[in-house]
């Protein structure tokens, strides 16, 4: 491969086994991992899992389609009938994906962080990952893993639990973008798989925690809001940023996110920026008002 040098600051490789089907040139960071993981060796397949995604990504809009009618049948489904003890088995679930994310937090954040520390910011959303190394691999698990969290959709519903808009708006969405993404592996996808790893390994713990009876203290729930909340931020934050690099630096500037792309991270960060932003104050900020008010009520009526 040859390096090139993106406006003098730092040097790059571009990686064209895609253009064969059909997909961009992808510009990213050389970074080799010192040792590999066994499935990391035996599973990944750089050109066939990228053409893969470029040739079938669209794939991710049917099945988000049929995970939206699957819901509502389900729902109507379980009106009539009792809600199931699933206390256990959604424990060992939450555990499952726990350990994954921890596991990909910590294999992708390897790469992650050395381009942060020896690059710099600019670099880390405006060049991509290298397609043949292990950060690639959990990028596709990422990928994959957002149809595995609709699981977490069923255990809602057969235990009859409360599903609001945000729960399932956000599963949808978060699978056609990273399936998009995946397609001309996105340079500030680093940032959001990143993000989103290292949310999740902690959520999924809170989660199994409470699954068998574990209380733990307010401010742990808050804490997991927040990060979440916080995630969504810096996702708009960096799409912003983009846009602007793309539009104020000289046409032979280097940044791994097409406009379409961009426009779409936008739009989706923003609004999952302000529902979750919209959940966090009236799960924590408002009922904490009202209980407050409750509470002084009942203490008038006492005296």
């Amino acid at each position: 491969m040859t390096f090139y040098n993106n406006n003098n600051t730092n040097n790059f490789e571009i990686w064209k086994n895609s253009e064969k089907y059909g997909g961009s040139k992808i510009y990213f960071i050389p970074y080799k991992y010192e040792e590999l993981w066994s499935i990391e060796e035996k599973l990944w397949n750089a050109e066939f899992t990228h053409g893969m995604f470029t040739k079938h990504w669209h794939v991710s809009i049917y099945i988000v389609m049929a995970y939206i009618a699957g819901v509502y049948s389900l729902k109507k489904w379980m009106e009539d009938r009792k809600a199931f003890d699933l206390r256990l088995p959604l424990f060992f679930w939450n555990v499952g994906l726990s350990i994954f994310s921890t596991c990909g937090a910590w294999r992708f954040g390897h790469e992650f962080f050395y381009v942060l520390l020896n690059r710099g910011f600019q670099d880390s959303i405006c060049l991509s990952f290298s397609p043949a190394e292990p950060v690639a691999f959990w990028a596709m698990c990422f990928a994959l893993s957002k149809i595995a969290e609709f699981g977490d959709t069923v255990f809602l519903l057969l235990r009859k639990r409360p599903l609001i808009f945000l729960h399932w708006f956000h599963h949808a969405v978060v699978l056609i973008y990273s399936w998009h993404s995946a397609t001309e592996l996105t340079a500030a996808g680093r940032w959001f798989i990143q993000l989103n790893y290292m949310v999740h390994s902690v959520m999924y713990a809170y989660y199994a925690a409470a699954c068998i009876g574990i209380r733990a203290p307010k401010w742990i729930s808050m804490s997991v809001t927040a990060m979440q909340t916080t995630q969504m931020l810096i996702g708009v934050f960096i799409s912003l940023y983009v846009a602007y690099l793309k539009g104020t630096q000289d046409i032979n500037f280097v940044c791994q996110q097409s406009v379409q792309n961009m426009c779409i991270c936008f739009t989706i960060y923003s609004a999952f920026a302000v529902l979750f932003t919209r959940f966090f104050v009236k799960a924590y900020i408002q009922k904490g008002e009202r209980r407050k008010i409750t509470h002084s009520n009942n203490s008038v009526k006492q005296e």
